[in-house]
C-alpha cells in the first residue's frame, strides 16, 4: 500500500488496527524481527510476508538489531501501519519522552510498552511511568502492554491491572500453545477493563527442535500434547497450528491475532500456508476496504 493511498485509507474504508478490533472484525497483525544494522529491502520484505491479510506490523526491539524505533518509523514513510515496541529497561524518563516526540512526530500510532529483554540493562523506569509519558505527550497513540498468560498470579495480575488502569488499552500474549491459560488472564484483562483489547499470538511450529528453542527462550512451557502432534510430521504441526488459529477467532474474550514464525525469514511456501489458512477461515478480512468504517 503506497503512501498516498494510506493517507486516503479513511476515504477507502479501510479500518486501523484499533478501529478493527472496535469493530469485532477479528485482525491480523505480523510480528517481525528488523534486520541486524538498517537494510530496507529485508524489512520490506519481511513487512510484507502476509500483506493482503494483515493491518499492521508488530516490530519487536532486540538489542542486536535495528531499533523497533527507527524500523518503524521506516516502515510508517513506506505507508505500513507498524507498532512500536518501547522498551523502558535501563532507560529514563527523559530516554522515554525523546522517543515518544520522535515517534509522534514521525506519524506513528501504535505503541506496545513492555520491559525489554536487554540482560546487560538494569533499573529504568517502570512500565505503568512509561504508559504515562505516552498519554501525557501523544494522547492520541494506541497503547498496548505485554502479558505473559502462563505466569498469572497475584503479583503479575496486580501489575498488569495497573498497566491497564494506567492507559493500557490492549495487551499482547505469548504465544499461544494452550488455550485455558490465555482464557483466565483475558477474563482478567476484562474484568479490570471491559473496553480493553486481547491480541493472542499464534506461532506455527513445525519440528520439536523449534518448539524447544521457544519454550526455552521465552520461558513457557511446551505441551507434551503438542509436542506428540509435531512429531507426527509437518502436516500434522500445521493442522495444530491452525485448530488454534480458528479456536482464537471464535473466543469472544479475544480480539486480535498476532502471527510470528519461527524464523526472522521463513522457509519457501510458509507464507503462502499462512495466508490459504487465514483465507479459509474468514480471517484477516479487515485488510482488505471495507464500508463499514
Amino acid at each position: 500500500m503506497s503512501l498516498d493511498s494510506y493517507a486516503a485509507s479513511g476515504q477507502a474504508g479501510l479500518m486501523s488496527f484499533r478501529e478493527a478490533m472496535e469493530s469485532g472484525a477479528f485482525p491480523v497483525s505480523l510480528e517481525i524481527t528488523p534486520p541486524r544494522i538498517p537494510k530496507k529491502a529485508v524489512l520490506l520484505r519481511r513487512a510484507r510476508l502476509l500483506d493482503s491479510r494483515t493491518l499492521t506490523v508488530n516490530v519487536i526491539q532486540r538489542p542486536d538489531r535495528q531499533s523497533s524505533l527507527e524500523a518503524a518509523l521506516e516502515l510508517r514513510r513506506e505507508g505500513l501501519e507498524p507498532i512500536w515496541h518501547l522498551t523502558t529497561r535501563g532507560r529514563s524518563g527523559k530516554d522515554i519522552a525523546a522517543d515518544v516526540t520522535q515517534a509522534q512526530n514521525g506519524g506513528l500510532r501504535h505503541v506496545l510498552c513492555l520491559r525489554g529483554d536487554q540482560v546487560q540493562e538494569s533499573g529504568g523506569i517502570a512500565v505503568v511511568e512509561a504508559i504515562g509519558v505516552i498519554r501525557e505527550q501523544a494522547p492520541e497513540m494506541a497503547i498496548g502492554a505485554a502479558l505473559d498468560q502462563y505466569r498469572g498470579n497475584e503479583s503479575t495480575d496486580r501489575l498488569l491491572a495497573a498497566k491497564l488502569r494506567a492507559g493500557a488499552g490492549s495487551v499482547w500474549t505469548q504465544p499461544v500453545f494452550e488455550v485455558a491459560p490465555l482464557l483466565r488472564a483475558a477474563s482478567f484483562v476484562k474484568a479490570v477493563r471491559p473496553d480493553a483489547h486481547v491480541v493472542a499470538m499464534a506461532m506455527p511450529l513445525l519440528t520439536s527442535e523449534s518448539l524447544d528453542a521457544i519454550s526455552e527462550r521465552l520461558r513457557i512451557p511446551a505441551p507434551e500434547a503438542l509436542r506428540r502432534r509435531i512429531q507426527m510430521g509437518e502436516e500434522e504441526a500445521w493442522r495444530a497450528f491452525e485448530e488454534t488459529l480458528a479456536i482464537l477467532a471464535g473466543e469472544e474474550l479475544v480480539d486480535a491475532v498476532a502471527l510470528m514464525t519461527y524464523r526472522a525469514d521463513p522457509p519457501e511456501g510458509t507464507a503462502e500456508r499462512l495466508l490459504s489458512g487465514l483465507q479459509r477461515m474468514g480471517i484477516g478480512k479487515a485488510a482488505s476496504p471495507s464500508t463499514d468504517c
